[in-house]
Formats: C-alpha cells, structure tokens, sequence
C-alpha cells in the first residue's frame, strides 16, 4: 500500500524534490568517501605502488558495474513509471526480475574474476611488479560482488518506492564501516591491499542488510513475487539503463587509455599521479548523480502520471543547484586541488605533485559542464527515451575525449592528456541541449493530465 502523499506527485515541488534529492546527494557523497579513504589509507601504508594497482583496477569495475547500474537504474525507472500510473503490482514484477537478473549476473563476473585475473592484468597494461599488489586486492573483492551488486538493485528500488533516507542512512554506516576497517585492517594488522578489499567487501554487506529492513516498515509495499508477465519487461527496462551502462563503460574505456599512455610517460608514479585528480573529480561527480537519480525518481513518476507540470517544476529546480554547485566546485578544485594532493603524496615527491596538479587544473572547468549533461541524461532516460540519452552518454564519456585525446598528441603534446576529458564534456553539452529541447516536456507529454495543473 502507497502513502496517502506521494511527494512526487502531490504537494510543493520544492519540498517533494528535496526529499529525494537530499538523501540522495548525502548517500552518494558518502559513497565517494569510500574509494577516496581507501586511496588514502594505500597511499600512506601501502605506497605510490598500491595506489597505481587500484587505479589500474577501476576500469575494469566501472565497466562490471556499468551492467548493473543499466539494469537497476532501467528497472526502476520502469517501475516508477508504474507507480505513477499507481500500478503497485507492475513494479513489484519488474523489481522481482530485476533482482534475478542482478543475481545471476553477480555469480557470472564472479566466474569471470576467479578464472581470467592474470589475463585480465595484461589487458589493463599493468607492469609485472604490480601484480602482486593487483591480486591482493582483486582476489579477495570479487567474493563480495553478489551483495554489492544486489545492493546496487536495492539502493535505487527502496528509493523509488519512497525510503530514499533509509538508503541514505544504510550507504553512510556501510561507509563508516569502510572507514573503520581500513584503520583496523590496514593501519593497525598490516594487510595492505588485502585489507582495503576485505574493509570494502564487508561494508557492502552491512549496507545491503540494513536496506533489507525495509520490509519491516508498514508503509512497504515493493515485494518479491513471480507474476503470469512475460520477461519481456526486462528487456525493455534493460534499454532503458543502457545510458548508464554506456557512460560507465565508455568511462572505463577512456581511463583504460589514459593509464595506458600514462604509464608510457611517466610510469607507475605518474598513474598514482592522475589517481589523485580522479580522486578530485570523484565527489563532484556522485553529488551530481545524486541531483540526478533525485530528478529520475520524481520525473519517471511524473512522466507514468502525464503530470507535465510537475515535471518542468522538478527541471527548473535540479538546473539551479547544478548550476550554483558547478561553480562553486570549480573555484575550489583550482585553488585548494594542491591542499588535497598533499593528503596522498608526500610533499617531498615535487616532480610527482607538479604531475598531479597540472592534471587537477585542466580537470577543474568540468563540473561547469558535466552537471548539465548528466542531468539532461538522467531526464531523458526518467521519460524512456534511452537512445538520445545513450548518445550523450556515449560522445561526453568516450567518442569526444578520445577524438580530443588524439588531437592533443598528435598536435599539442604539451596540453596534459586529461585535458580531453574537460573538452569532452563542453562538446557533449552541445548536444545535450539540443535533444532536451527536442524531448522537453510538452514534447514527451503531449496529452497532461487535466488535473496536474493543480498540483504545481
């Protein structure tokens, strides 16, 4: 049974969106502690080594974690669509199969990751002298991919299903626990790499459990069931992600490249290096996923309601805090990127922080960009339109950097690879715009609801 308000539907825009937004942006801002702790205790225990085999790692997680994410996100999205054609049972179906889905899925990379690591490492370019580290951390991460991955599954269903702060509060003591464990296991046992895997496995299992006590409240409703439908649904929510999926893989691609002429250039301290500006980006990045996966939960309802009103309202909203926030992230990436550098290299590294700082400088004028195209994205996936939203993830996360990648080498060899990334995202924004004004609102709903006007 659904509340008697729907805040995605029914009362002040303002606070409606804010109920989602807020516990989204405090979970996914937690979320980008986790890997930046993790960094931070490899760095000062393990080494510039340890922190160069972990980054050499995440593409190929970010590429792993890309199907999932197009299978969560696409279903619930659905699934809100649903709901708000208050058809509770159809989005109980399709998180039932999402979950299997998410399951299987799980216990096949599970498969994968035991049986092709030492391969794998050769793919990814990584120097024989850091596979040693490489399996410390991997062999023992791959075990806890079924509950992070049915985790994913749960974060964006309880969401949606109005629990947005019990997501929040599940991802923030997984996080703590992560903080916790990394001190024990790595500060005060000594098992490197192996620690900062196990500290990262266990908190997932802590964050899915307290996720599962959702079915304790009374107001739940989301339940596992098998229904008569066909499978069909699945592949159509599966579409729906593939934005998701695509910017996550095309993100891989595009990291797995710049390690690649990274390590040519400057070895493992100069991938150690480019860690760190990633590490820079990273808060940035989830806070604007969370504004987000906020504006895709209240407009995949508005959309299933026909409630244009609605949804132009949540629009207008979500633009001004990207807008503010990108500023504002920009000014204090190019003047404090050095401070931040400082917690993970040791100042007396100068060549290696000079590296690292020109890396942060022609990375910092992305967040005037990137909010943007991934709030557009995220729209237009809301409202089943996942080809154009595909597009932008596509040419902002991959065709543009390494089309721009390309001409730095060929023609301005001076200008820090990374450069490309930024470039990418002010060419993708072009577009973005041009397909939000071909799909807005009035565009997707051409029919409203006669009584929508009334709830702006």
């Amino acid at each position: 049974m659904i509340k008697t308000l729907n805040p995605a539907l029914e009362g002040s825009p303002l606070k409606g969106y804010l109920k989602f937004a807020i516990p989204s942006v405090i979970a996914l801002l937690a979320m980008s502690a986790a890997p930046i702790v993790d960094g931070l205790f490899i760095a000062n225990y393990v080494g510039i080594e340890g922190l160069a085999a972990v980054n050499l790692i995440i593409p190929v997680f970010t590429v792993v974690l890309g199907g999932a994410y197009m299978i969560a996100i696409g279903g619930s999205v659905t699934a809100g669509k649903f709901i708000g054609e208050k058809n509770q049972g159809a989005a109980s179906d399709v998180f039932s199969k999402t979950l299997i889905v998410g399951i299987l899925y799980s216990f096949l990379l599970l498969f994968a990751g035991k049986v092709w690591t030492e391969e794998l490492f050769y793919l990814l370019g990584a120097q024989p002298d850091l596979f040693p580290l490489m399996h410390d951390y991997l062999d023992w991460l791959v075990w806890f991919l079924p509950t992070y991955i049915v985790g994913i599954v749960y974060y964006y269903y309880v969401r949606i299903s109005g629990f947005p702060t019990l997501v929040s509060v599940a991802i923030v003591v997984g996080v703590l626990v992560n903080v916790v464990l990394n001190y024990i296991l790595i500060g005060l046992l000594g098992y490197g790499m192996t620690g900062a895997a196990l500290a990262t496995g266990i908190s997932s299992i802590v964050m899915l459990v307290i996720m599962l006590t959702y079915r304790l409240f009374k107001d739940s409703w989301l339940r596992f069931s098998f229904s008569k439908s066909g499978w069909r649904v699945m592949a159509s929510a599966a579409y729906n992600g593939i934005s998701d999926f695509m910017d996550e893989i095309s993100g891989g691609i595009v990291a797995f490249v710049l390690n690649l002429l990274i390590i040519q250039t400057w070895g493992n301290g100069g991938v150690a290096a480019f860690s760190v500006a990633i590490y820079s980006l990273y808060v940035g990045y989830l806070f604007y996923f969370g504004l987000s996966e906020a504006l895709q939960a209240v407009s995949s309802q508005c959309f299933g309601a026909r409630n244009v009103y609605r949804l132009r309202a949540f629009l207008k909203i979500n633009t001004i805090m990207v807008v503010i926030s990108g500023a504002l992230l920009t000014t204090i990436l190019f003047f404090f990127g050095e401070v931040f550098i400082g917690f993970f290299i040791d100042p007396s590294e100068a060549d290696l922080v000079a590296l690292s700082r020109s890396f942060i400088l022609v990375l910092s004028p992305i967040f005037i960009f990137n909010g943007l195209n991934i709030m557009i994205s995220g729209y237009l996936t809301a409202v089943h339109r996942p080809g154009p939203s595909a597009s932008i993830a596509v040419l902002r996360a991959m065709i543009f950097p390494l089309g721009l990648l390309y001409i730095l080498i060929e023609f301005f060899p001076d200008v820090p690879f990374p450069a490309a990334v930024t470039g990418g995202e002010i060419l993708a924004l072009v577009l973005a715009v041009l397909l939000f004004i071909k799909f807005r609102p009035s565009k997707v709903v051409p029919h409203p609801s006669p009584a929508s006007k009334d709830s702006v």
